[in-house]
């Protein structure tokens, strides 16, 4: 009977045992996942850079708030409006976990979400774009764009508004302006100044003068005309943020253009002059004819910065005198085969500025002319030398010249002669009397020494 008992009263207990944990885990299972249900995630699941997949919502909480702290403390978010790149305070962004999680689709990459109030970005707009004015619509696209750049939680970037801003602008401005002046207008400046005018170079697109012409049929043009409109072209670009890719310089001082802006075009070569817009906005072409000038100008949306170049560091080379000599030219004349120019070097800089102040100030180029060297033609003559240099040729001003005989006067040379009248070799030419005594003994006397064939001195004879 107590066995009996003992048994029923155990089963019982195992009962209610088994039916209270059933219901405490039935109770658990409803709150947790049908009154308050807990999120987890699958396989390839991603908040911005950072993997949680097959984690529970706390813990993804917690991996997504871990890599973001880290985020704050390198990233370098900076902002590009146009030619200027400016850095943005990450201080003024603030995560939004709950925001984060709850917009998390399991199995997918998902983005951080980042909150960016407008007064912010408002405020570090007008203090790092003026003179520009931005206004409320502006400020609010500019937020929003931020915002969605953000959201990938990369490390470095350079967000660009330039295109959000102008996605619906009308503004237009002449960004440059260049004129040179006396410039011969030929049937292939005129030709090149229609097909380019109104010519837009588009964002991110690299221009080519070889290129350009090639494309189009411009008629008959010369080095020269081309070098022209290239080297306007060229000054043009020098004030702006475009990037030049090639431009090259001729081999003597140029007379058409100024100097630090020539742009040499050569099409047998292959000298071109190649240069990039690296703006998201297009910009147009303006050439135009002003008196004996020519003007160019590039419309397009207003820079942040303002270009100015400036000519340094002039230097000039004196030419050297080359003389040249030839039989055709007459005595006592010089003929100039090439008149001489003097070399030049200049330096070209540009520089970068935000309202009246120099933010930066850089080296564009450095053209060198060498100079154009005189070439002088000279007589071809030939050399007598003076009296009693002893080489067998001799000048005097007397009637005659002897050699190895006597005429009264001295001689003036050991062997041949020349007078105003006559030349006289081995001879002895007098006029009829002579000052000198016992001149046979004298020219024994003075007869040069005799060797024989072994170098000894033979004696003279008595």
């Amino acid at each position: 009977m107590n066995n009996k008992l003992f048994g029923t009263t155990f089963v019982a207990l195992l009962g209610s045992t088994v039916l209270f944990f059933g219901v405490t885990q039935a109770g658990t299972y409803v709150i947790d996942e049908v009154v308050f249900p807990s999120k987890g995630f699958g396989e390839q699941t991603y908040i911005g850079p950072y993997d949680v997949s097959n984690l529970p919502e706390n813990e993804a909480a917690v991996t997504v708030q871990t890599g973001v702290k880290g985020w704050y403390g390198e990233a370098s978010v900076q902002i590009k409006l146009q030619d200027a790149v400016v850095s943005f305070p990450v201080e003024v962004v603030q995560f939004n976990t709950d925001s984060t999680l709850t917009n998390a689709q399991d199995g997918a990459k998902n983005e951080l979400q980042f909150d960016v109030t407008k007064e912010s970005v408002g405020t570090f707009l007008n203090q790092q774009f003026a003179p520009m004015v931005f206004n409320d619509e502006e400020i609010a696209i500019v937020t929003e764009t931020i915002r969605e750049q953000l959201a990938a939680g990369r490390k470095d970037q350079i967000i660009d508004i330039t295109s959000a801003l102008l996605a619906n602008s009308t503004v237009e401005t002449a960004v440059t302006n260049v004129t040179f002046n006396n410039i011969e207008s030929s049937v292939g400046i005129r030709n090149l100044m229609t097909a380019l005018n109104g010519y837009v170079i588009n964002p991110k697109s690299t221009f080519s003068m070889l290129e350009f012409i090639e494309s189009t049929d411009l008629g008959n043009l010369t080095e020269q005309d081309l070098t022209t409109v290239a080297s306007i072209l060229y000054a043009s670009v020098l004030q702006t943020n475009f990037g030049v890719d090639e431009r090259s310089i001729g081999p003597v001082v140029p007379t058409t253009v100024p100097l630090g802006f020539e742009a040499s075009i050569n099409r047998e070569l292959g000298v071109d002059f190649v240069f990039t817009n690296p703006n998201a906005t297009g910009f147009t072409i303006n050439l135009n004819g002003v008196g004996t000038g020519l003007n160019a100008n590039l419309t397009g949306f207003p820079f942040i910065y303002q270009y100015e170049t400036t000519i340094n560091d002039k230097q000039e080379f004196l030419p050297k005198t080359i003389k040249q000599y030839s039989s055709f030219v007459e005595p006592n004349t010089v003929r100039v085969k090439t008149q001489g120019e003097n070399g030049i070097q200049v330096a070209v800089f540009k520089n970068i500025r935000s309202d009246s102040a120099i933010i930066e100030t850089k080296e564009v180029s450095k053209d060198f002319y060498p100079p154009v060297h005189k070439v002088e033609i000279h007589p071809l003559t030939v050399t007598i030398p003076a009296a009693g240099s002893g080489d067998g040729t001799g000048t005097t001003n007397g009637s005659e010249s002897t050699k190895g005989g006597s005429n009264g006067q001295p001689s003036t040379g050991a062997g041949t002669g020349t007078t105003g009248d006559e030349t006289s070799i081995g001879g002895s030419t007098d006029s009829g009397s002579t000052n000198d005594t016992g001149s046979n003994a004298n020219d024994e006397n003075d007869s040069e020494p005799q060797y024989d064939k072994g170098g000894n001195l033979i004696p003279p004879s008595k």
